[in-house]
């Protein structure tokens, strides 16, 4: 067994590691069978972004997600288990793919000591899906599904942060190499914890602007959309823009993310790289689904205005939004479908009659909490499935809406506006929706932003909501 040269404490665990691994070493070669374990410990609180700049290897897979209000954050990389999959069935796949390994775990434990929390409650599982289940343009980046357990794993709950190794144990696993490898980990994370993140400081920096004839070209879409609504039992039909971007100088996602997350403390700032250099990106207002020791919180987020320059302006727009037919209707529809969805999987969601204003840094939204008591046996993955896509980024009907939206966009959604999360062992889960985000890969940029279309709704508009949404998040980035 490594010599461990720290403290006593800490030499102990390791000991005890070590004997825990070793156990299931031979239990892998008697049985043939790999064993996977996960392994907890306490660490002192540690930035995100700065394990993500100084510990995870440039060419692994990672899922970076945090909400910097509530005080949590996840941070993942390196590859315990990966699972790929496509098609109307992604989401059952996945899930079996999550309940096969979730049985097979064997969990040890030096975490928790201040929470309920047990030791195979720190396993998570960072699921991403696209917008659509199938890849339909060559220039697809992610897989329709990815299911990724990560070797490496800091979740940080308020004022207490974890570290979890997950490890595929077979029987020519070198335990002692696992044990060095989790030692230099555990004091990387002490020195880090003394070295708070900086967050880069917000430059004046130039606007990312639409290309010229890119509004005309997208308001005519509009029309066109708002066309076929008038032949069709089409409600909303939800249309996006893309916008590339070529920097004169690389793109630092991680600087990105820092001033992201300090423009908009009050969205979920998230990032999943693939290893490729490539990284979609963005500070998303919309929680999809929090699920915590059975109680679902999900959010209806539809129904637009710009924040006001001074506090009576800004309570003029928010009562203009509140009152607005056009922006109630839009909102209605996705409350509706919500509830009609969350019924579907045997829930009965719990919510206000009226919305409330949600107001975030450079927009307000209308917005409807939900709740319900989720039973043991719905799995986390069966809700997303029910929920995805919601008429907030689709339309009414769903799959007409979905049609629309490939006949009008010619740009693949990849992973804009779709579920982005992770599914932890003892059932917990969060999952948000990825929008206000863009796509990074050296030099270039894609951003996104979508609008709503319904009937009454104005061209110009429109454009001017895409724009605003658009400028908030390329000044972040470019």
């Amino acid at each position: 067994m490594p010599v461990v040269s720290h403290c006593s404490d800490r030499g102990q665990t390791l000991q005890s590691v070590y004997r825990f691994l070793d156990r299931r070493l031979g239990q892998a070669r008697q049985s043939h069978q790999p064993q996977l374990v996960t392994l907890s410990f306490d660490i002192p609180l540690v930035d995100p972004l700065q394990v993500l700049a100084q510990l995870a290897p440039g060419g692994d897979r990672h899922l970076y997600l945090e909400n910097p209000v509530a005080q949590t954050s996840v941070v993942g990389f390196g590859t315990a288990l990966v699972y790929e999959t496509a098609g109307i069935y992604r989401f059952a796949r996945a899930r079996r793919f999550i309940e096969q390994w979730r049985d097979k775990t064997h969990c040890y434990s030096a975490a928790g000591s201040t929470t309920s929390l047990s030791g195979a409650d720190w396993a998570r599982f960072f699921c991403a899906f696209t917008f659509f289940a199938d890849q339909r343009r060559a220039e697809s980046i992610f897989p329709a599904a990815l299911v990724l357990l990560p070797q490496w794993q800091i979740v940080r709950q308020a004022h207490q942060g974890v570290l979890t190794l997950n490890h595929l144990i077979t029987a020519t696993t070198d335990v002692g190499a696992i044990i060095d490898s989790l030692a230099d980990q555990l004091r990387a994370l002490e020195r880090l914890g003394a070295t708070p993140w900086r967050d880069p400081h917000i430059l004046a920096r130039r606007p990312v602007q639409p290309a010229s004839g890119a509004g005309q070209r997208f308001r005519s879409t509009v029309n066109r959309a708002l066309g076929h609504m008038t032949q069709h039992p089409v409600q909303k039909i939800v249309l996006a823009h893309a916008l590339d971007w070529v920097s004169t100088e690389p793109i630092q996602p991680l600087a990105a993310l820092g001033r992201l997350r300090q423009r908009y403390p009050d969205c979920h700032i998230f990032s999943v790289g693939q290893g490729n250099g490539k990284t979609f990106m963005g500070a998303s207002p919309e929680r999809l689904l929090s699920l915590t020791q059975g109680q679902l919180v999900t959010d209806a987020l539809a129904g637009s205005a710009p924040r006001g320059t001074t506090p009576p302006q800004d309570d003029c727009l928010a009562q203009g939004l509140l009152h607005n037919p056009k922006e109630r209707g839009e909102h209605r529809l996705v409350v509706e479908f919500l509830a009609r969805q969350l019924q579907g999987v045997g829930l009965w969601p719990q919510y206000q009659p009226w919305p409330g204003v949600r107001r975030l840094s450079n927009i307000q939204h209308l917005h409807t909490p939900m709740r319900a008591r989720v039973p043991r046996h719905i799995h986390p993955l069966q809700i997303v499935e029910a929920l995805h896509p919601t008429p907030a980024v689709a339309g009414v009907p769903t799959r007409e809406a979905c049609a629309q939206i490939l006949r009008f966009e010619d740009f693949d959604r990849g992973l804009y506006a779709a579920p982005l999360g992770w599914v932890g062992a003892n059932g917990d889960s969060e999952f948000i929706v990825g929008i206000r985000s863009a796509l990074v890969a050296d030099t270039w940029v894609r951003l996104y932003a979508g609008a709503g279309i319904v009937a009454g709704s104005d061209p110009h508009r429109e454009w001017a909501e895409i724009k605003l949404k658009l400028r908030a998040l390329g000044e972040s980035l470019v």
